[in-house]
Order: C-alpha cells, then sequence, then structure tokens
C-alpha cells in the first residue's frame, strides 16, 4: 500500500514538473531559436553591404562564378507575419524575367514573387546569406545562373537608392492597405506609432491579398 502511495506521489511530483517548468523552458528555448519577424521599419531603412534590391520585392547577391542568390524582401516576409509558408520552383527548372518563382503565404492565400532575372535555377531552397539583423524569417532562396546579368545589374538598386526604394514602397504599402481597411470593426490595427504592424496583410481578405499581388508584385 504505502509502496503504491509512494509512486503516484513521484508520477504526480514528475508529472507536475514537466508541466510546469520543464515544457515551459522548451518552449522559451524554441521560441528564442526561431527567426522572429521583425517591425516593418527596421528593414526599411538599411541594406546589407552588397546586396542589390528588384522591383519584384526580392534581393540579390552576386555570387564569385556569376550565378545570383535570389530571396524576398524582408520586409515583405513580415507584412505576411511569423507563420508564413514558403515554396520555390525547383532546380533544373528555367525562368523568365517576371514568371513566378517563390510563392509566400499563411496555408490558405498566398502572394506570388515573380523572379527579377532570366536563368536557370541551380538550387532551391538554399540558406540566405544576407546580415541576421535584416532577416524577418529562415526565409528560402534560390540561386539562378542568369542569361544576361550584365543587362540585369544596371536596373537593380544598391546602398542609398534600395534603401530609399524601400522607405517609398513601405509608404505606398502603408497608404495601399489603410484605403482598403477603412472599416472600423474589420480596420487594420496599426502598431505603435502608426506603423504598419508585423503580419499586417493577415488581417485582410484573399480580395486584398490578390490587390497587394496586383499593386505591387507585377513588376
Amino acid at each position: 500500500m504505502l509502496a503504491t502511495v509512494f509512486l503516484v506521489i513521484v508520477v504526480t511530483l514528475l508529472t507536475g514538473h514537466y508541466f510546469l517548468v520543464e515544457r515551459p523552458r522548451r518552449l522559451a528555448a524554441e521560441s528564442a531559436n526561431r527567426p522572429q519577424a521583425l517591425p516593418l521599419r527596421q528593414l526599411v531603412n538599411r541594406v546589407p553591404a552588397g546586396v542589390f534590391l528588384q522591383p519584384t520585392f526580392t534581393w540579390g547577391q552576386v555570387r564569385s562564378g556569376g550565378d545570383v542568390e535570389i530571396g524576398v524582401h524582408p520586409m515583405l516576409l513580415s507584412l505576411l507575419g511569423p507563420n508564413l509558408q514558403m515554396e520555390t520552383r525547383s532546380a533544373g527548372e528555367h525562368v523568365d524575367k517576371g514568371d513566378p518563382l517563390m510563392t509566400v503565404g499563411d496555408g490558405v492565400r498566398h502572394l506570388v514573387v515573380r523572379s527579377p532575372v532570366a536563368g536557370s535555377i541551380s538550387m532551391a531552397n538554399a540558406a540566405p546569406p544576407v546580415e541576421t539583423e535584416w532577416q524577418s524569417q529562415s526565409d528560402r532562396t534560390c540561386v539562378i545562373q542568369p542569361e544576361s546579368l550584365s543587362d540585369e545589374v544596371p536596373t537593380w538598386m544598391l546602398g542609398q537608392s534600395a534603401v530609399d526604394w524601400s522607405r517609398e514602397q513601405y509608404g505606398r504599402i502603408r497608404d495601399h492597405l489603410l484605403a482598403r481597411s477603412a472599416d472600423p470593426q474589420t480596420g487594420l490595427a496599426l502598431a505603435d506609432g502608426g506603423e504598419l504592424p508585423v503580419g499586417a496583410l493577415n488581417q485582410l481578405d484573399a480580395t486584398d491579398w490578390a490587390d497587394f499581388e496586383e499593386e505591387f508584385l507585377n513588376a
């Protein structure tokens, strides 16, 4: 009898320790290791050195062999929030400039991100090499062997021009989303200071997503 009582007490203590101490500790560790979506303003005012921006809301880094690493602008990823899903085209596929390259979404709705360059995809789902403080997600990238890189690079933005473009696009996006969420019952809840919050697009419906894609991602 005493052995049974002792066993019950031990099991109860172990169970309590798991749910009250161990499980919260594990969840906190997982959260700390998971890349977090950054406030949009942190992603607008600087661009890592050597990173080009394209009007397709993509960024690119030219590798030593002439291939280009292409990823989605973190500002767009933060608009979708911390739980987005991303799919990329497969290695070996050919894309023309303006062809769908990646989709990003929440599992129900999605946006199509288009390729800023024509070429063959040599690697898909690569780990992004840009500085971690600029990333909003553990996003995936594609490596493309471009057909004519020398024709494309002069049209891309670097340094201050990239920052200026990002600021301009942020203003356009803010105005666009606010204009489509004027209803006080379904309107966009802004972050502190009246800024767009992380996950702003997730506050809107599928029609608004389609309007956003048409306005900003069909460059």
